[in-house]
């Protein structure tokens, strides 16, 4: 069931894209905004097709993600540098003792402005995590009871649906993030065909690795899963990804910050202490929240269930619709069709994220 599930929110998550690179189109054409600039990012589109209130809906959903994202991020790095440590050590620590140890830490990375480097770092961030996803396949796919496990596992778990979608959609459903790589592309026609290829790949991987860790690790497998590797080769993998995380997550936070701090502000220039401080405070309330609710997959889930599922799947159909009225070229028969149909889906897979 999570397999098709994945396959289904590769489907849809392509035509909503596909839905907000032909929005951008008709909004320049019909001369709407001023050129493509205007419509750019993401943030951006929404104003124009959908006007004050669709930029600060964005807005809202965007500092709401990227702070339970940041959440997500603490409780992982937590979990993780407690596995590394001795076992004597790891049993005085719990994931919110960790958060509240290495706070500071998590603000002065909040206050980081220069991303000279921002290559390597994805370089880094693309290298552990491939080696974290191998070294777990490898460990899962020998593990004693990988067979007993492909009898114990069910084919289909309906009740389970808010557990493992909103980790779907809060991995998958990103594509609101993409636009600064359009904007990179000389050829801008081949941003949607790209898109394709690279998701299709990600599906295809994390679908054969979500099934040989399901059969090797079982119904037991804990959240963080790579706190379940031991040995040396295991704290390698450990250190790699909390090292990954730590260096990108300002990358990570860096429009959400911006929003708070203009808000803050008031759409003055934001002078330094108050941007100290609101990235201070927004840090601060992450780890608190963090500490209440220290579960990864709960984070994950209503996040990803939530947030990225509404500016991945619900919003793109409504500016597509949006943009097409305000050239007037209302949408009609097969495409109207498909706008509502995609616009249901993501509201209805946001609802039962919640709900389930």
């Amino acid at each position: 069931m999570v397999t098709g599930c994945l396959l289904a929110s590769y489907v849809f998550a392509l035509e909503a894209l596909k839905m907000l690179v032909k929005a951008q189109e008709v909004l320049v054409a019909a001369k709407v905004v001023n050129g493509q600039e205007d419509v750019q990012t993401y943030a951006g589109l929404t104003g124009a097709a959908l006007g004050p209130a669709g930029d600060v809906l964005c807005k809202a959903l965007n500092v709401v993600t990227c702070f339970g994202i940041s959440v997500g991020y603490m409780i992982f790095v937590s979990e993780t540098m407690i596995s590394m440590l001795p076992a004597a050590t790891a049993a005085s620590y719990t994931t919110a003792k960790m958060i509240i140890a290495s706070l500071p830490l998590w603000v002065a990375l909040s206050w980081q402005r220069s991303f000279k480097g921002v290559n390597l770092i994805s370089l880094l961030g693309t290298v552990s995590v491939a080696i974290g996803m191998l070294w777990v396949t490898s460990v899962a796919a020998t593990a004693p009871a990988f067979g007993a496990n492909m009898q114990v596992i069910p084919m289909a778990n309906p009740a389970a649906f808010s557990g493992f979608f909103g980790t779907v959609a809060f991995l998958f459903f990103i594509r609101f993030t993409l636009f600064g790589v359009q904007e990179g592309m000389p050829d801008k026609s081949r941003f949607v065909p790209a898109v394709s290829k690279a998701f299709g790949l990600a599906m295809v991987v994390s679908a054969a690795f979500g099934l040989v860790g399901a059969w090797g690790f079982g119904p037991g497998v804990k959240s963080v899963v790579i706190t379940m590797l031991d040995g040396y080769a295991g704290l390698a993998v450990k250190t790699l990804l909390v090292v990954n995380l730590l260096f990108t997550f300002p990358l990570m936070a860096r429009s959400c910050l911006n929003i708070c701090e203009n808000t803050v502000a008031g759409g003055k220039d934001v002078s330094l202490p108050v941007s100290l401080a609101t990235r201070a405070a927004f840090v601060t309330s992450a780890a608190a929240l963090a500490s209440i609710v220290p579960n990864f997959g709960t984070v994950l889930g209503y996040v990803g269930g939530f947030c990225c599922c509404a500016m991945t799947l619900a919003m793109p159909p409504v500016i597509l619709r949006a943009a097409l009225l305000k050239a007037g070229t209302p949408a009609v028969g097969f495409e109207k069709t498909k706008i509502y149909t995609v616009c249901v889906v993501g509201l209805v897979c946001m609802v039962l994220a919640v709900a389930l």
